[in-house]
């Protein structure tokens, strides 16, 4: 199960410098995806858990909202097994300390998680460009893409972020995505869903 808290915002005092930015905030409930090939596998799996996880925890100001969504759907912020943040700029963190009982998962310690992830069918890929600690988080139909993919104009007119550490790598990271063929859960303009843009990437 994914659910977006939060579709996240932007606006610009200029053509290149935002005047205001909150992310995205993404939640996933992921089962284990395993087939079990012998009643030892079996086992193992049932012994596995959800994990539910929190992709980006936005600005401090969103503390109200992540609150009051959390209540909507029946969750606490101690169930919280993972925080992913896309990347460390402030506005992708600044709720992170709500979750007192999650590790906390980046650019710097995401590879060390892949094994136990991909029982859950969850992957996370580098994004670099934007940062250079960008990452992005792929599940089920979805990839949270942070701010590799800030607004869904990027993928509209094929641009890169407007800000950004290098372009081609950020180009290159925006057509990883655009490739991936999966909704995109961009860092701040919400859901991009695949049938809006397929066509986009069938005409390149």
């Amino acid at each position: 199960m994914l659910k977006i808290i939060y579709g996240g915002d932007i606006t610009y005092s200029d053509v290149l410098k935002p005047s205001s930015a909150s992310s995205s905030i993404t939640y996933i409930e992921a089962e284990p995806k395993n087939k079990p090939e012998n009643i030892n596998q079996l086992k193992k799996l049932k012994k596995l858990k959800k994990l539910k996880i929190v992709v980006d925890t936005s600005t401090k100001d969103k503390k109200e909202l992540l609150i009051n969504k959390f209540e909507e759907l029946d969750l606490k912020f101690e169930e919280i097994d993972y925080v992913i943040n896309t990347h460390s700029h402030f506005d992708h963190v600044g709720n992170n300390n709500l979750f007192k009982n999650a590790t906390i998962i980046n650019y710097n310690n995401y590879k060390k998680f892949a094994d136990e992830f991909s029982r859950y069918g969850i992957e996370i890929i580098e994004t670099l460009g934007h940062t250079m600690d960008s990452i992005a988080v792929v599940y089920d139909d979805y990839v949270v893409a942070g701010d590799a993919i800030p607004v869904k104009n990027n993928i509209f007119r094929n641009l890169p972020p407007k800000v950004r550490e290098n372009e081609k790598l950020a180009t290159e990271s925006l057509n990883k995505i655009k490739n991936l063929k999966k909704n995109i859960i961009t860092g701040h303009n919400g859901l991009l869903k695949i049938d809006e843009y397929l066509n986009l990437i069938d005409r390149d």
